[in-house]
């Protein structure tokens, strides 16, 4: 795996899509693995029956995990993220393809936090858009540079 530098990137850059296959047996493992017991996430009779809805569903930390995963596949071992926050509109189900898109929309190399990116991200099911994030992403400089040296706060704080 190659590893993305800050000057590899600009903004516009479109990030390679991801498409994902999310069984109930992942949402099953991911809620359990963050220690989401909620049935919403393991028990699709109580989700039919009870909750009305077709099966289960994929929690927060899923979606998230899906983000980070994508960033990383995308950025290389060094890549790391700083920040992220998103906006879920509708669920992802159990048997759902999901397809992740990126876009690099800011590029920053100066200030105490290093170099970064913005990248706004989109994940859809059926074309059908159903979380959107925004990551504050840190890469290296250049082979050699590490972005996990970095301080997290310093990342924080504008430059």
């Amino acid at each position: 795996m190659n590893q993305l530098l800050i000057s590899d990137v600009a903004p516009g850059l479109a990030l390679p899509e991801l498409k994902f296959h999310v069984t109930p047996t992942r949402l099953i493992a991911g809620a359990f693995a963050s220690r989401d017991y909620s049935r919403l996430h393991h028990d699709k009779n109580y989700v039919a029956d009870i909750v009305g809805q077709r099966d289960i569903f994929a929690n927060t930390q899923f979606q998230a995990a899906l983000f980070e995963r994508y960033l990383n596949d995308w950025s290389g071992p060094m890549g790391r993220v700083a920040r992220m926050k998103f906006r879920m509109t509708s669920s992802v189900f159990g048997g759902d393809e999901v397809s992740i898109n990126g876009v690099v929309e800011e590029v920053f190399a100066s200030g105490k936090c290093g170099a970064g990116v913005t990248v706004g991200l989109t994940l859809s099911v059926d074309s059908d858009p159903r979380t959107s994030c925004e990551a504050l992403y840190a890469l290296p400089f250049s082979n050699g540079d590490n972005p996990w040296d970095r301080r997290k706060s310093d990342w924080l704080q504008p430059a």
